[in-house]
């Protein structure tokens, strides 16, 4: 499959290929496909933003946990969190805010990322999302991935 076959093929998901009632829907074994042809292609990061908006569009169909974009993009340490956070900004998914999440959780040394992502995720919060789990989510994860100090400070709200 070529790159341009990939992309295509991101584009072409529609949620009604990951509803669980339809045994014809083969959504999850056709992202797993994409996936897993895009690492055989020359710079397969390239496909990260169109992996992101594959995440927007369809934000509350279920696309794995954390499935075949997100284990796909964790291997590309450095080239996906700045598209992460333009993603987050513009229309977050559960997948995002996830992602988020699983970064705010791993062993950071830079502090300044850490309040970075913190910021973004309340920023995020305070407008209006269509999924409100997301935004539920999305708090629990920031205060949970905080550090109890800047919580205690009101540095970030519990």
């Amino acid at each position: 499959m070529t790159y341009e076959e990939i992309i295509a093929g991101f584009r072409a998901l529609q949620a009604s290929d990951f509803d669980y009632e339809n045994i014809n829907a083969r959504g999850p074994e056709r992202l797993a496909e994409l996936t897993d042809a895009l690492m055989s292609v020359p710079e397969p990061e390239k496909a990260v933003p169109e992996m992101f908006r594959v995440m927007e569009r369809l934000r509350d169909a279920d696309l794995g946990s954390p499935g075949p974009l997100v284990h796909t993009m964790e291997r590309w340490r450095g080239a996906y969190e700045h598209e992460l956070v333009t993603s987050v900004r513009r229309c977050p998914s559960m997948l995002s805010v996830w992602m988020v999440n699983r970064i705010l959780n791993s062993d950071l040394t830079d502090d300044t990322r850490r309040s970075h992502m913190l910021l973004l995720t309340r920023r995020r919060l305070t407008q209006p999302h269509p999924n409100p789990y997301v935004s539920q989510h999305a708090t629990s994860s920031t205060c949970r991935c905080a550090k109890p100090s800047r919580v205690l400070t009101g540095e970030i709200s519990p």
